[in-house]
């Protein structure tokens, strides 16, 4: 698959116009194309006609997915039309790039496009994406899983100059990936007759003369009608000049295709970022060597073990202070967790010591709730709430020692927790998170409530 960006941040320039009638060329040329929409405005999904209301899951949802199950594209895109399939947008989009946004304190932040194309890269021929208005982090996206550029330029009055700011502004990010991204400038909205638009493309060229593109998309009002209609020019006017137009710059696509490299140095699957209570790696990880080395040995029956592991519930009420000993550590972890992912992070489910399990999701304009065995699986029990900063959706739930297996219900449609890696196989076969809590941390918090 071949990836192509048609990325300007500045509006009016026929931006989405020139994405989604080249996808559609290309894909009435018998190539599979997938038209990727980066943009929060969702203009892709009205250009085409596609009702925003039924869309369940988007470009975003496909990029929080922590990917411990690769997705399939069959689950994401919406079929536009044969050989055109749409992974679109919502407005929830925006969220991703703001500094308290879910992905900014990913690791892998500018690369969760290109993780999910390259699981879909035998799919399709051709992926178009419809950059978003702005060089934030879901242009760094789009760009990182792109083997070429097109920047479309109107021949405008400002256009010049801001077609310079517009590739130094991509250059400069292409500079952080450590390879070349080939750019092209392409006049748009061009009319011949006019002597303003014959004089900024012949700028246009005496500046870029290796990156100006030797065609034009002029003006035609079969594509401003064609989009009114959420139609692409292919089938609003078939036989217009402006499908010819797009005919050309597909035409020149075939003939000089980029080398499709940009997804080849991605590594599947994603490991996800925030950590999630695992009781073993805890007392493996916590309980210090000269400790371990130095403890006196237990009377005789005290060693029983719980199911998963760790103290029964015997043995830890007869040890009750190393137990508070354990739960104080368990809350210096749960405090580093979130430290750790202060910008957007400490999204998922923890444990506290209280005994409560804390679902966090980002904050969503979506009705979110969790379900599972502690529910009886009701996907409306167990609302999640705004916090009261708004930038987290938030459920308790007071759950007793052991695993337990969840959902997260998202407008109905219920999924893993794309936060959490620990997973197992429902007997649907989609996947199940999981959560376990500590035979101490059980106890303790019962015995804090005897207490009370």
């Amino acid at each position: 698959m071949r990836v192509v960006s048609i990325v300007n941040q500045k509006g009016g320039c026929g931006k989405t116009t020139t994405a989604v009638n080249l996808a559609a060329v290309l894909a009435r040329s018998g190539a599979r194309v997938l038209l990727v929409d980066m943009d929060p405005q969702s203009h892709c999904a009205a250009g085409l006609g596609v009702p925003e209301q039924t869309l369940e899951r988007t470009v975003a949802d496909a990029m929080l997915l922590d990917h411990a199950q690769l997705p399939r594209a069959a689950d994401f895109v919406w079929e536009v039309s044969h050989g055109l399939r749409l992974l679109p947008s919502s407005f929830s989009l925006a969220s991703l790039e703001t500094p308290h946004g879910p992905m900014a304190s990913r690791f892998d932040r500018d690369r969760r496009l290109a993780r999910v194309l390259a699981a879909w890269r035998d799919d399709f021929d051709w992926c178009i994406i419809d950059c978003a208005p702005t060089l934030g982090l879901l242009t760094a996206n789009a760009l990182r899983a792109s083997d070429l550029a097109i920047i479309p330029v109107e021949t405008g009055f400002f256009s010049l100059k801001g077609a310079e700011r517009q590739v130094d502004a991509i250059q400069a990010i292409v500079r952080r990936f450590g390879r070349e991204i080939r750019f092209h400038l392409l006049p748009t909205l061009y009319n011949d007759a006019r002597p303003l638009s014959r004089d900024v493309v012949a700028a246009l060229e005496k500046r870029f003369p290796e990156a100006l593109l030797a065609l034009t998309v002029r003006e035609h009002e079969e594509l401003r009608d064609a989009a009114s209609y959420g139609q692409s020019v292919t089938e609003f006017a078939p036989d217009s000049e402006a499908v010819r137009d797009f005919e050309q710059l597909a035409a020149w696509l075939c003939a000089n295709p980029p080398a499709a490299t940009a997804l080849d140095a991605i590594a599947l699957p994603v490991t996800p970022l925030v950590e999630t209570l695992d009781p073993r790696a805890f007392l493996e990880r916590e309980m210090l060597p000269e400790e371990s080395a130095h403890q006196t040995p237990e009377p005789q029956g005290m060693q029983a073990e719980g199911a998963n592991g760790l103290p029964a519930p015997d043995a830890a009420v007869s040890r009750i202070g190393r137990a508070a000993d354990l739960a104080a550590r368990l809350r210096s972890l749960g405090e580093r967790t979130r430290q750790s992912a202060a910008l957007g992070g400490g999204y998922g489910v923890r444990v506290g010591r209280d005994g409560f399990a804390h679902f966090v999701q980002p904050a969503s304009a979506r009705a979110l709730f969790v379900m599972g065995e502690f529910n009886g699986w009701n996907p409306v029990a167990t609302p999640l709430s705004a916090s009261s900063d708004g930038l987290r959706m938030e459920a308790r739930v007071r759950l007793p020692a052991g695993r337990h297996a969840y959902r997260i219900v998202t407008d109905g449609l219920a999924a893993a927790d794309a936060f959490n890696s620990h997973r197992a196989d429902g007997p649907d076969g989609l996947g199940l998170s999981l959560i376990e809590v500590p035979a101490m941390v059980a106890e303790t918090a019962a015995h804090g409530e005897i207490a009370r």
